[in-house]
C-alpha cells in the first residue's frame, strides 16, 4: 500500500513496548505500509497473530543479553522505543530506581547495542513534555530549560541527554527525540479524563472559567508522524528534538463539551469549582501529606494553568496532522 508517508527503503523496524497503547498501533501501522516490524514486550498478546510483516518477541528490555541477541539476529534499521514506566500515582509510588532502570538504562543500552550492530541506526525515543516541568508556560519550545519534577520526567530527561551524547559520538546515525503531549484516542481518554472527571467518573469538574488550555496529541497523529519520519529518512546524519502535539491546544471547556455530548461520551452533570477553592485544597493537601508536596503541586498546576507547547518544529518537518480532538472524540475517523 502506498501513500504520502510510505515508500522508504528502510525495511526493518524494532518497536519496543509493542503490546502497549502506543507501540501496538505504531507496529500495526508500519506493517500495513510494508515495513518489517519486530515487536518486543513482556506479555503475550494474541492480537499479534496473523498480522502480516510482524514478528513478536517476548522480552525483558532491561536484560542486555536479550537486547544483544535481538539486535544481532534482526539487524534493525530503525528502533522506535515506546517501552517505559509511566506516571507515578500518589498512594502507589514506584521506586525511582525502577524508572531509571526502564526509562533510562534500557533506552541507553538499546541505543548502544543497536548502534554497535548497525552503525546506520535510526533511533526514535518517545519522551514527554513532562521534562519541562509544570511551569504553566505558554508556547514552550524545545530550547526552553527543562525542570522535571517527577521520577518519570527525570528519567526521561536523563535518557534524552545520554542518547544525545551517543549521537554526538557517532554511535547512532540519526536520533529523533519526540516530546509527546498527553496522548489520547477514541477508546483511551484517561489523559483527558483525569483533568476534568470526578472520582468514579460520575460528573465533570470545571475549574474556574474552564479556559485553561492544554496541548494534547491524538494517537493517530503520532502513528502517522512516526511513519512519516521513517519514510523520509535519506541516510543523512541528523539529531533532533521535537514537541509533538495536535495542531492546536484545546481548553478544558472543549474537552467537557466533546466528551459529554459526543458519541464517545455519556452526558453527565458539570460542576464549577472556583480556582480559589482549588488553591486552598492544594495547600491543605500539602500540609496533610508533607512527603507528597511535589506530587500535589504538580497535580494542582495541571488543573489551573495552561500547558501549551510550541509544535512548530514538527510542522516545519513537512508533516501535516489531520486529526483533532473533535474529529477523534466525535468518531469522524475510524
Amino acid at each position: 500500500m502506498q501513500n504520502r508517508y510510505s515508500g522508504s527503503a528502510i525495511k526493518t523496524v524494532l518497536v519496543t513496548g509493542a503490546t502497549g497503547f502506543l507501540g501496538w498501533m505504531i507496529s500495526k501501522n508500519l506493517c500495513r505500509y510494508g515495513y518489517q516490524v519486530i515487536g518486543t514486550g513482556r506479555s503475550e498478546n494474541p492480537a499479534h497473530k496473523g498480522v502480516k510483516n510482524f514478528e513478536y518477541i517476548k522480552a525483558d528490555i532491561s536484560d542486555t543479553t536479550t537486547l544483544d541477541k535481538i539486535c544481532h539476529d534482526k539487524q534493525p534499521d530503525v528502533i522506535v522505543h515506546c517501552a517505559g514506566i509511566a506516571h507515578q500515582k500518589m498512594f502507589r509510588p514506584l521506586p525511582d530506581t525502577l524508572y531509571d532502570k526502564i526509562n533510562y538504562h534500557a533506552a541507553v543500552n538499546l541505543a548502544q547495542i543497536g548502534g554497535k550492530t548497525n552503525p546506520n541506526l535510526y533511533f526514535i525515543l518517545l519522551s514527554s513534555i513532562c521534562v519541562y516541568g509544570e511551569n504553566g508556560n505558554i508556547n514552550v519550545d524545545e530550547t526552553d530549560q527543562c525542570n522535571p519534577t517527577s521520577a518519570y520526567a527525570k528519567s526521561k530527561l536523563k535518557a534524552e541527554i545520554r542518547l544525545n551524547a551517543l549521537f554526538e559520538t557517532g554511535c547512532i546515525r540519526k536520533l529523533d527525540i519526540l516530546r509527546l503531549a498527553p496522548v489520547y484516542a477514541t477508546d483511551r481518554r484517561i489523559n483527558l479524563e483525569k483533568r476534568i472527571c470526578a472520582p468514579g467518573k460520575l460528573f465533570y469538574f470545571k475549574y474556574g472559567s474552564g479556559q485553561q488550555k492544554l496541548s494534547v496529541l491524538a494517537r493517530k497523529n503520532l502513528v502517522d508522524f512516526i511513519r512519516y519520519r521513517i519514510s523520509i529518512d535519506n541516510a543523512t546524519r541528523t539529531g533532533s528534538i521535537m514537541n509533538i502535539s495536535d495542531p492546536e491546544p484545546c481548553s478544558f471547556n472543549e474537552m467537557i463539551r466533546l466528551m459529554n455530548f459526543g458519541p464517545t461520551g455519556h452526558k453527565k452533570p458539570v460542576f464549577t469549582i472556583p480556582l480559589q477553592s482549588i488553591n486552598i485544597a492544594s495547600q491543605i493537601a500539602r500540609f496533610c501529606f508533607p512527603t507528597k508536596k511535589q506530587f500535589i503541586s504538580s497535580c494542582h498546576h495541571k488543573l489551573v494553568r495552561d500547558i501549551v507547547i510550541n509544535n512548530q518544529r514538527m510542522l516545519e518537518s513537512g508533516f501535516k496532522p489531520k486529526y483533532t480532538i473533535e474529529n477523534i472524540l466525535q468518531k469522524k475517523y475510524e
